[in-house]
């Protein structure tokens, strides 16, 4: 299933309301590395619907592979 992918910025500022105690580094390298994860997360998903193939699944079909029986 794919995700929303937020901006780091809308992820920052949730952090700051939930982790006050945070420093602004660590809510920066927090909120990046969770963007980052929603990204890889969306591209490495496997869909279960033949009409819009995820991410990977579009690369590996633009390079030819099929699925083998």
């Amino acid at each position: 299933m794919k995700t929303s992918i937020r901006k780091y910025a809308e992820i920052a500022r949730e952090l700051k309301v939930n982790y006050p105690k945070l420093t602004e580094y660590e809510i920066l390298t927090l909120a990046i590395q969770i963007e980052r994860n929603e990204i890889l997360e969306n591209g490495l998903v496997v869909s279960s619907n033949d009409n819009e193939p995820s991410g990977i699944e579009a690369i590996a079909i633009a390079l030819g592979y099929t699925r083998s029986q």
